[in-house]
């Protein structure tokens, strides 16, 4: 019997939320928004993207922003690793409301996006629908 992260394409969800975070990630909320292509219940879908997040942060991917509110104009600190778990283990910070964590893609995470497979690309194509539904992605493919 295949486990639940078998069952979802990590490699390419991870690719997703790097998209997203290069298109101006609105929020950590976001990423269940994400995974909602994929028939999970709720507590997955959290937790599969907390997964997610953690590894492009600990690989240097992404850093992971404090906001005074959503619209991102009033940055109030860079999160530091040992603040990771604390936050991301606290459903206060997955809901869009009062402070924000975002996640802004670093010079690493763009030269991952740019370096993608071209079966990871194939897959991404699909995953969209068909459609180059990013504009700023139709460089890349």
């Amino acid at each position: 019997m295949k486990t639940l992260e078998e069952n979802i394409d990590l490699e390419l969800e991870k690719v997703v939320f790097l998209c997203n975070a290069e298109e101006g990630n609105p929020g950590i909320y976001e990423f269940t928004w994400e995974l909602g292509c994929y028939d999970l219940k709720i507590e997955d879908k959290y937790r599969i993207a907390r997964t997610i997040l953690t590894e492009i942060l600990n690989e240097g991917l992404v850093t992971l922003e404090k906001y005074s509110d959503s619209s991102l104009e009033s940055k109030i600190e860079t999160i530091t690793t040992d603040q990771y778990d604390k936050l991301l283990n606290n459903p206060y910070w997955w809901y869009p409301c009062n402070e924000i964590l975002s996640i802004e893609l670093t010079n690493k995470g763009s030269g991952f996006l740019d370096n993608i497979s071209e079966s990871l690309k194939t897959r991404l194509y699909k995953r969209w629908g068909g459609k180059k539904q990013k504009n700023w992605w139709q460089q890349r493919l």
